[in-house]
């Protein structure tokens, strides 16, 4: 690992639990894809602040001893929000708000490295598996 993931990765937790049982750190930071948050601010927008997650690791801590491993990959969970985003338009003395559909990460989820030699559909299937759901034109088959 070159020095610029190396600092990347300088708030990443590899190697090392707590030896003290009493202290239990909150669960973004016990998992083998750790994230901590940072607050989006826009005053255009309601609610105005919003935590985003953003992963620790570049790797997973999936090692015995709970050191990176660079074969998994920590990736952002995102999930749909609705929020309210204020118009140039005004009703009464009041702004006006419409809706708006955002996607956020909440969280970081551990996923295998992709391969870059890959010549399967779908690692999930083996390949006879994926030649039974082909039709003639190497095309998937209807149902």
């Amino acid at each position: 690992m070159g020095p610029r993931e190396q600092a990347r990765n300088a708030s990443c937790p590899a190697g090392g639990r707590p030896a003290d049982r009493r202290f239990r750190p909150p669960t973004n930071l016990r998992s083998v894809s750790p994230w901590a948050y940072r607050i989006s601010y826009d005053p255009a927008r309601f609610p105005r602040y919003l935590p985003e997650a953003y992963c620790l690791c570049r790797g997973c801590l999936t090692g015995l001893f709970g050191e990176e491993d660079f074969h998994f990959r920590s990736t952002p969970v995102y999930m749909p929000a609705v929020i309210l985003r204020r118009t140039s338009a005004c009703a009464g003395g009041r702004s006006v708000y419409m809706e708006d559909y955002v996607t956020i990460p909440v969280g970081c989820t551990c996923v295998p490295e992709q391969e870059k030699d890959a010549d399967s559909i779908n690692s999930s299937i083996d390949k006879q598996g994926a030649k039974l759901l082909l039709g003639p034109n190497n095309k998937p088959s209807s149902p």
